[in-house]
């Protein structure tokens, strides 16, 4: 049970939370910082009304942790995953959505905005993204029965690196 809401739930949206993701427990930025932090506790939701939403336990207390939601899409977010940062100075999340959509959410450090940046349009449902366990590659599920991996060139642009037969 979560404490602070009813019955323990956290209540993203009203209209229906379709994905969750929980971010990485080290804070960015930990390995090139001084000292150790509290370990980081946060989760990422996508749903049914377009939106992904970044959520903090402050307090025992669930609470949205960007403001404005993070809207690009343009119907509803399939897929959320929150990618591992192994201490690297930014927390990334990507999305998946029935929009055809792949988008790549930034954010350099605690209390700055987060950027979206379109992966790709795939012109078909983005059904799911999951990162590779050192957060550099990610790889997109399509509608058409693809699987495609991509990875962030030193320009920040990504790039499709192969495919993987399904």
């Amino acid at each position: 049970m979560v404490a602070g809401t009813p019955q323990g739930l956290i209540k993203p949206t009203q209209f229906g939370v379709t994905s969750v993701s929980w971010a990485p427990s080290m804070a960015p930025g930990a390995l090139v910082g001084a000292g150790l932090l509290d370990p980081v506790q946060k989760l990422c939701s996508g749903g049914c009304d377009n939106t992904v939403k970044v959520w903090k336990l402050t307090n025992g207390n669930w609470k949205m942790d960007c403001f404005p939601a993070l809207h690009m899409h343009t119907d509803w977010v399939r897929d959320v995953a929150w990618a591992p940062n192994l201490g690297l100075p930014k927390s990334t999340i990507a999305s998946a959505s029935q929009d055809g959509k792949a988008i790549i959410w930034t954010v350099g450090k605690e209390g700055d905005q987060w950027e979206g940046k379109i992966l790709n349009d795939f012109k078909t449902p983005v059904w799911r993204v999951s990162w590779s366990l050192t957060g550099n590659i990610l790889a997109v599920a399509d509608g058409n029965n693809n699987v495609t991996l991509w990875k962030e060139a030193v320009d920040g642009e990504w790039q499709q690196v192969t495919t993987v037969d399904p």
